[in-house]
């Protein structure tokens, strides 16, 4: 692959999907339209749609030393993502698991995730990384009772530190993801990094009733030069770049919805290539959003590969 070279920072995690006809009732017995394993976890998500566009993508995360270990390796394997600096606990630990309640009929998707004992990426881990062979580096803002927040501040922090040792064209460019809601301790991360993603979920929590007062009401807390990007679901996305320019884009429907699981890694996949490539915020956010809206319409991720998006 000759883009450029993104790693993302995260959780990986198993999926355990069942297909329903709909939602099942509390208490109730159905047979699942279809059941299958897969790849999750929002940076693992990322990582592999930036590989499906063209670019040469890499995960960093942690693995347990079980099963299935073994097959969300053979799964980046697939996607061609390389997991070279992943950090692996050799006994004792069990790797996250989702299990999700996809509805066929209006493609909802409803996550249970399980996370016990395996920790995540610090600082050290994280020094191994030699950053002069990246062109971005993405995080998924994570609470976790394992590994703080702040270790994602501090890894930033390096970025910072090796980017003033540097000429600006050789710099990395930095993005974070903050999408949980009603987690305090990921509002440090607004002034970290160069484009944050927030969601509609971390938006509404904090008040802010649209992606427009969302981007505006958080471009005030991120650094200066900062860019906040806002998805808003089936009301397409909204940007703020350092100047205060407000930008929209429209969503993009399939003609009919099949998955929404993964829609929104793959938006900031996607809007991530845009920009790493050079195209403006504007011409990133629509990016993200066609290509989101691509996703909307077929199972799982694959797909992408064959979609020639203008």
């Amino acid at each position: 692959m000759s883009g450029p070279r993104v790693m993302c920072v995260g959780l990986a995690c198993v999926d355990i999907i069942s297909v329903c006809k709909n939602y099942p009732e509390e208490d109730s017995d159905q047979r699942v339209l279809d059941f299958y394993w897969q790849k999750g976890g929002n940076a693992s998500n990322t990582s592999s749609v930036l590989s499906l566009l063209g670019a040469q993508s890499e995960y960093m995360g942690s693995f347990a030393n079980d099963n299935e270990m073994r097959f969300l390796k053979e799964d980046f394997d697939s996607f061609g993502v390389s997991t070279s600096h992943c950090v692996t606990y050799k006994t004792g630990y069990i790797t996250p698991t989702s299990v999700i309640i996809v509805n066929s009929q209006n493609g909802s998707r409803t996550i249970l995730h399980a996370s016990k004992n395996l920790p995540e990426i610090t600082l050290e881990d994280f020094k191994a990384v030699n950053l002069k062979n990246y062109k971005w580096i993405h995080f998924e803002g994570r609470p976790s009772f394992n590994t703080p927040a702040y270790e994602i501040v501090r890894m930033l922090a390096h970025i910072d530190e090796y980017n003033h040792s540097v000429p600006e064209s050789e710099q990395v460019q930095t993005s974070v993801e903050i999408e949980k809601p009603a987690r305090p301790e990921l509002d440090q991360l607004l002034d970290k990094a160069k484009y944050v993603f927030v969601s509609k979920d971390y938006s509404q929590n904090q008040g802010l009733r649209s992606k427009e007062e969302a981007v505006r009401g958080f471009i005030k807390r991120c650094r200066k030069g900062a860019s906040v990007i806002c998805a808003w679901g089936e009301d397409g996305a909204a940007a703020m770049d350092a100047e205060g320019h407000l930008i929209t884009s429209p969503c993009f429907p399939p003609e009919r919805l099949c998955d929404t699981l993964a829609a929104g890694d793959t938006f900031n996949a996607a809007t991530i290539l845009a920009l790493a490539e050079g195209r403006d915020l504007a011409e990133a956010i629509t990016f993200g959003c066609k290509v989101a809206g691509a996703k909307c319409g077929m199972q799982g991720i694959r797909g992408l590969k064959d979609v020639k998006f203008s």
